[in-house]
């Protein structure tokens, strides 16, 4: 039985019936039953039976579980499925199956699935569930652990075998302990913008490169006191009646932070961070507020942005007033949860649509512009034009730590929480970046946002299916290049490369060349280096990116593009705001673009219109297994014909 009938997102021609970047791509041929859910402050409610005897569908499997057994069980799984008259009615299909989601491409190995909160998912297979370990910190959040544990994560301590991390940031030197099957959840560096007297000096440089009209979206800042000559010389030419608000350059929830018009309020020894106060917000019931929006980035390189279809609207609890006497009422002029809880005033959100608290969802105020007769859609997208340069104004830090301390390209993601401020004119403004949002779940509202929104990003991560400890060899031909048949990656933990079919190949074992599937970027032939190495150079010459990048797609491109295709059909509610087929633009702001974002811009470009076209030439390219193929034999994979017959010899030296 072909698995992916039982893949838990909508089918390979869902996905892009719906267009190649729809907005929303949501979750369609798994039928689900409603099952307790922890309550938003519980701990591991649901790990009690985790380690105990699996299902009687999923029965216990032995030490050298082969990917043609998991077809097996999950036949099992279909084979039991059972229709009922309760609530989804007599004819409903209620059908369980394993969490996992199997790749577009053969050979490419599957992923773990974490499934929505009342859908149900049967257990994996002993040998493999054993193997599901999560590491867990001070700072790891509930709803985390609650959505790693309806797929069978427990916790670990131990230093190998753990494969997902959740908690604070690390210092850069101990990225280079992540093995290849692990993934911690930020990438080294992104203090550049996590911090506020960072995110100004990153964005200011860009502002005096490419002029302040391009950056208009971050108020005017100084940081003090090594900035106090320059800034006391502006005040003195701005005359009377300023307000500028002073937080420190790396707090959070409002600590710290206060509003003052007088020039003697301003610590003068202290590190702080001086901004021009905003001072005339567009206000709904004569309230301000301001919006979390959830960004996650999956890749740095290429650059890959998600933009989450929801978030949170916060208010102050207090009215607004221009008066110089409300300065010092936090309540008024602050809109961080964590200040306005405190306020007797404060109205908690008992329901997600809610619009009377003091706490709204992003879809719920989108309505409330919509109806006011506003530009919602204009709004977003100069929300997503601040997102998108912000974050390319910390690529050239982050993409130089990682290429130092990051062995693994694939064992970093990170989101990020976008404080975005609206102006009398509804434009959007730059308040901080939160390289570790928040993602309590005090109300509904809160847990309904944020499960869904982790329940996403895990899944569009894409957490490797655990193999059995069992080290194992692969027959697959030697063609494939020098390093096939080497061993299982550190701790024999992962499947690194996929299987084929049962049904369609003798050969079902795993291909387990760590290093060509997780590190394409290191591990390059001298033919994809020339490459590389001429169209790199090549756009800064003409501006624009080459069509012929795609003519001939090397094991490297291969690779590159099938883990993005098949990550963007995992993404659910995540909209890939960069790269799409308008990112060309925003090539200009990097430093210098890299050459895998000029791959995959150009190969969205072509396959726009007809996604089917492009993926389908993946797939006929993953028949041959090409993509772990370090010295390919067919020309069409060979960028530099002169190299088709000394490419062996070069690779060699």
């Amino acid at each position: 039985m072909d698995f992916r009938s039982f893949q838990p997102y909508q089918t390979f021609a869902g996905v892009y019936g719906q267009g190649y970047f729809s907005d929303k791509i949501r979750y369609n041929s798994v039928s689900v039953v409603s099952t307790p859910q922890p309550g938003p402050d519980d701990e591991f409610d649901e790990l009690s039976d985790i380690d105990g005897d699996d299902s009687a569908v999923v029965s216990q499997c032995n030490s050298s579980l082969s990917w043609t057994s998991l077809d097996a069980k999950q036949d099992e799984v279909s084979e039991s499925v059972t229709t009922t008259d309760s609530g989804l009615g007599s004819d409903a299909d209620i059908s369980t199956h394993l969490p996992i989601t199997q790749s577009h491409f053969k050979h490419c190995p599957p992923v773990l699935y974490f499934p929505a909160e009342h859908e149900k998912v049967s257990k994996l297979p002993r040998a493999l569930q054993k193997q599901l370990k999560w590491k867990m910190s001070t700072i790891t959040p509930n709803v985390v652990k609650n959505v790693i544990a309806r797929t069978g994560f427990v916790p670990s301590t131990k230093r190998r075998e753990w494969i997902g991390y959740w908690g604070k940031h690390m210092k850069a030197a101990a990225f280079r302990n992540i093995h290849p099957h692990q993934k911690v959840n930020h990438y080294p560096g992104t203090f550049e913008i996590g911090r506020k007297d960072k995110l100004w000096k990153n964005l200011n440089k860009a502002q005096i490169k490419h002029s302040k009209k391009e950056y208009d979206f971050i108020p005017l800042t100084f940081c003090l006191p090594s900035e106090w000559k320059t800034f006391k010389r502006y005040w003195d030419e701005s005359g009377h009646k300023q307000k500028w608000i002073i937080k420190p350059p790396a707090s959070a929830r409002g600590i710290g932070i206060k509003v003052i018009h007088k020039l003697n309020q301003i610590p003068r020894k202290r590190n702080i961070i001086i901004q021009r106060y905003l001072a005339s917000p567009y206000l709904i019931n004569g309230r301000k507020f301001d919006l979390r929006i959830y960004v996650y980035v999956s890749s740095y390189d290429p650059l890959c942005i998600y933009m989450y279809d929801n978030g949170l609207v916060r208010f102050a609890s207090s009215k607004y007033s221009h008066s110089s006497k409300s300065l010092s009422n936090r309540y008024v002029h602050l809109t961080n949860y964590s200040v306005n809880k405190f306020n007797d005033a404060y109205i908690k959100n008992e329901d997600e649509t809610g619009t009377e608290s003091h706490k709204w969802g992003l879809k719920a105020l989108w309505k409330y512009l919509q109806v006011a007769g506003q530009d919602v859609e204009g709004i977003k997208a100069k929300i997503k034009n601040i997102v998108i340069k912000t974050i390319i104004a910390s690529v050239p830090t982050v993409t130089s730590l990682s290429k130092s301390h990051c062995k693994y390209r694939h064992t970093c993601h990170e989101l990020f929480g976008f404080d975005i401020f609206l102006d009398q004119h509804l434009k959007p403004w730059i308040i901080e970046v939160n390289i570790s949002p928040s993602l309590h779940t005090s109300a509904p509202l809160d847990k309904h946002i944020k499960y869904g929104l982790v329940k996403d990003l895990f899944n569009t991560a894409g957490f490797l299916v655990p193999q059995t400890p069992t080290r194992t060899r692969s027959t697959a031909p030697s063609s494939r290049g020098p390093h096939s048949g080497t061993s299982t990656p550190a701790g024999g933990n992962v499947i690194v490369g996929g299987r084929q079919e049962g049904c369609n190949s003798d050969n079902n074992d795993n291909v387990t060349d760590k290093q060509l599937y997780f590190n394409p970027g290191i591990q390059l032939s001298s033919d994809e280096k020339a490459k590389h190495a001429y169209f790199a150079q090549k756009y800064p010459t003409d501006g624009s990116v080459s069509e012929k990048i795609l003519d001939t797609l090397t094991p490297d491109d291969i690779r590159v593009l099938m883990k993005f295709e098949d990550e963007i059909s995992r993404r659910g509610e995540l909209e890939l705001i960069f790269p799409t087929e308008s990112g060309v633009k925003y090539l200009k702001y990097f430093v210098l673009p890299k050459f895998y974002d000029l791959l995959v811009l150009q190969w969205i470009k072509k396959y726009a219109k007809d996604p089917h076209r492009g993926v389908a030439r993946l797939q006929k390219l993953a028949e041959s297994q090409v993509q772990f193929t370090r010295t390919p034999t067919n020309a069409e994979n060979i960028w530099c014909k002169q190299n088709l017959r000394n490419l062996k010899r070069y690779d060699k030296i």
